[in-house]
């Protein structure tokens, strides 16, 4: 690994706590597990993510994910919990390119569904956004890829001023076996 691959590396004594006025982005914590497990077992959530997100959700997900956040020492990626009225009700993640796309990163999310269409991640996103460009200088792209399915995802990237720059046509195979495209949504630094 080459110094330019690690000038995102992010170290567990800076924690992150982003606030916003209908939402906290901050850490994941032991105590998440009960808020976690409700939110996340949900078909409705799962159906737009990758394979790598379970579902069902179980308590083993649940530690599982726990233990990996709780862990970490140092990492290359952002993975965050988005809290509202005390309670972690979503995640979201930015994953650094590497080697040749070491300026790019990919920004991952959900919410719970009873937290939709109130606007809380539209924020989280703009705020997660403006720390990435304000944190790391050398982050020239913040991209996302929602499916095509995914008309809710798409219109938050659209509000937190995220490009469409096209389709990604037949990419996926989703959970239900059905081959969609996904959209190309960037932020660009200006």
């Amino acid at each position: 690994m080459t110094n330019s691959d690690t000038i995102y590396q992010m170290k567990k004594e800076n924690p992150i706590n982003l606030i916003g006025t209908k939402a906290i982005l901050r850490s994941w914590r032991f105590e998440d597990k009960s808020s976690l497990l409700q939110h996340a077992n949900n078909y409705k959530i799962a159906i737009n993510l990758r394979n790598q997100f379970p579902y069902p959700y179980t308590e083993q997900n649940a530690d599982e994910w726990l233990d990996f956040v709780s862990n970490l020492t140092s990492t290359s990626n952002l993975y965050l919990a988005i809290e509202v009225k005390n309670q972690a009700v979503g995640s979201m993640a930015i994953t650094f390119g590497k080697d040749v796309h070491r300026c790019t990163a990919e920004l991952g999310y959900w919410l719970g569904e009873s937290y939709w269409n109130c606007g809380i991640m539209s924020e989280a996103v703009i705020l997660l956004r403006n720390y990435a460009f304000d944190h790391f200088p050398n982050l020239q792209r913040l991209y996302a890829e929602p499916f095509s399915t995914n008309l809710g995802s798409m219109k938050v990237l659209e509000k937190a001023q995220f490009e469409f720059e096209g389709r990604l046509r037949k990419s996926v195979i989703n959970r239900d076996g059905k081959i969609l495209d996904q959209h190309l949504y960037a932020f660009i630094r200006k």
